[in-house]
């Protein structure tokens, strides 16, 4: 029995629970896609909340007249403060490193397109030249056979007929031999 025919699989399809040519889920996929996103959001939350608790505490602190719990809260200020600095320079870091790798792959890219229309350029020249030496043959043949009132043309028929007929020999005794 076969999961596409029964009416599972189309309400499966339906909610986007079926598979993708690669075989994965389509669960899998977008949750793989979105997931820097989701722990960027999340990392960003943890420190917003951890900013406000730190200043709860230095606030309760400079209220309440205690020096050592206010320099607790700014130290966890600081602290949180110095991992958000460190989780955005590596973050610049992966940047750089990724506008770099597109700058390569662009150059390489523009390159290969140079290189592509030179060669263009070089086959429409070549083709232009046969296409000129094409012209040449055909009006000197032309003007032969106009010359010679159509024998060039009559010559040349008989010269293929005979050239046909010594190929029709040449196979019949490579028969004959096989």
């Amino acid at each position: 029995m076969q999961l596409e025919r029964t009416s599972l699989a189309s309400q499966s399809e339906r909610r986007g629970a079926g598979v993708n040519r690669l075989g994965r889920s389509h669960a899998s996929t977008s949750a793989t896609r979105h997931a820097p996103a989701s722990r960027a959001l999340a990392a960003l939350l943890a420190a917003e909340l951890l900013v406000v608790l730190a200043l709860g505490v230095t606030g309760y602190a400079v209220a309440a007249n205690d020096d050592i719990l206010a320099a607790i809260g700014l130290a966890g200020i600081a602290l949180t403060a110095m991992a958000i600095g460190l989780g955005a320079r590596a973050s610049m870091r992966r940047l750089a490193l990724r506008c770099e790798a597109l700058g390569r792959a662009r150059a390489e890219a523009e390159f290969a397109r140079y290189e592509m229309e030179v060669e263009n350029a070089e086959l429409e020249r070549r083709n232009a030249d046969l296409e000129t030496e094409r012209a040449a043959i055909v009006d000197g043949f032309d003007w032969i056979d106009e010359q010679s009132a159509g024998r060039l043309r009559k010559l040349l028929e008989a010269a293929g007929l005979e050239v046909a007929d010594l190929v029709d020999m040449a196979l019949d005794d490579a028969d004959e031999d096989g």
